[in-house]
């Protein structure tokens, strides 16, 4: 005889389309446990046609390296909703030093270009690019050109690496990857504007309406690159006043310029809204100064040269990328409704945090089924949390 009072409720009494629209509406970390408690419930959430409102939310990662021993190296991704880190497996790559990502993926680009899924690690050799090149901007777009929609790698600028030597002066052509043919295609390299700064480390870049934007971090220099007809637009200049550095991202379906300004009321934090037709622009918000001030040291002279800003969906992170304070970060929600923004600091990695020379940051959003195939390979449940 059951104790269980038919008068109560019972989850094992509803039905499939109401046990799965409850499970949708748990955060990921969560889903993950449920997942493991009945095989209703992991049939439910592992299949393919599981949506959750969270996979939507993008995802902060970040991978250090360090020089002289591969062993040092991590990676971790924050999940914004449970506000939780997850450190990820190593990255089994010789080549990590060329290490780079962008929605969903990691690159290598020498020796040879490769790419994996963020949350797996096999990965996947391409047809040699064209020109080798180090430290490019690379980035992932839907393409719809052969009818269907698939996914190609656009790969821009970077510096020329030849027998081990470097060209700083060599623009290089732009080339388009598309995996299912396993091709390259050349395009116009970057404009001139861009020759005596052509790496990510002096760059930053974001896709919008069919475009990829490169914007001069230092420099202010912004062109747009067409993925349709494979042309660059005119250089422009966009520098608000007082902007020291910047960073161009897109998110919640605008460009939204992110940047370290001197202003007359003191160093600040600031946002703006780009016009993409004219290039105009408008602030939306500005760092807690109390929030600035915790992501730095306040005894250096050049406190807020480290400071790094990336972003996707209606989420900008600002972190450091200094090891003093083991890489403090901070984030902004900006609402779809009515655009106002929210700050708040993301906790610290979780122990231990290694010293790393150089530190690799985009954000993805992120399949389940990418993380199951994670966890079986590590051979355990619940295995990236920390």
């Amino acid at each position: 005889m059951s104790d269980h009072n038919p008068k109560e409720p019972n989850i094992n009494t509803l039905s499939i389309d109401l046990t799965e629209l409850i499970l949708s509406s748990l955060p990921i970390p969560s889903l993950l446990r449920a997942s493991s408690v009945c095989k209703l419930w992991h049939s439910l959430i592992s299949s393919p046609s599981f949506t959750s409102p969270s996979l939507s939310h993008p995802w902060f990662f970040l991978f250090g390296l360090h020089n002289t021993s591969s062993k040092n190296n991590q990676s971790f991704a924050f999940d914004p909703l449970s506000n939780t880190w997850f450190r990820l497996p190593h990255l089994d790559d010789s080549s990590s030093s060329s290490l780079l990502g962008s929605n969903g993926f990691f690159f290598t680009t020498t020796p040879k270009f490769s790419y994996t899924p963020v949350l797996k690690t096999t990965w996947r050799l391409t047809s040699p690019l064209k020109y080798s090149r180090i430290n490019p901007l690379v980035g992932v777009f839907l393409d719809g050109s052969s009818g269907g929609y698939g996914f190609k790698f656009i790969v821009v600028g970077g510096v020329r690496f030849i027998g081990g030597l470097v060209d700083i002066e060599d623009r290089l052509a732009v080339e388009i990857y598309d995996p299912n043919h396993d091709s390259w295609e050349l395009c116009p390299a970057l404009p001139a504007d861009f020759r005596t700064g052509n790496s990510s480390q002096s760059l930053s870049s974001a896709l919008f309406k069919g475009k990829f934007y490169v914007f001069g971090i230092y420099s202010c220099f912004v062109s747009s690159f067409d993925l349709q007809d494979h042309v660059w637009s005119e250089v422009q200049t966009l520098r608000p006043p007082g902007v020291i550095f910047s960073f161009l991202i897109s998110c919640n379906e605008m460009l939204v310029l992110a940047g370290m300004c001197n202003a007359p009321r003191g160093p600040s934090f600031n946002l703006w809204k780009i016009d993409e037709r004219t290039m105009e622009f408008s602030e939306i918000a500005i760092m807690p100064q109390s929030l600035l001030y915790s992501l730095v040291d306040s005894e250096e002279d050049e406190k807020f040269a480290s400071l790094k800003c990336v972003g996707m969906g209606n989420l900008i992170y600002v972190f450091n990328e200094e090891y003093h304070q083991k890489y403090p970060a901070c984030l902004c929600e900006i609402s779809a409704e009515n655009g106002k923004c929210s700050w708040r600091r993301v906790p610290q990695l979780p122990s231990p945090v290694n010293k790393f020379h150089k530190v690799i940051s985009f954000c993805s959003t992120v399949s389940l089924n990418h993380i199951f195939r994670q966890q079986e390979d590590v051979g355990r449940p619940q295995a990236m949390y920390h």
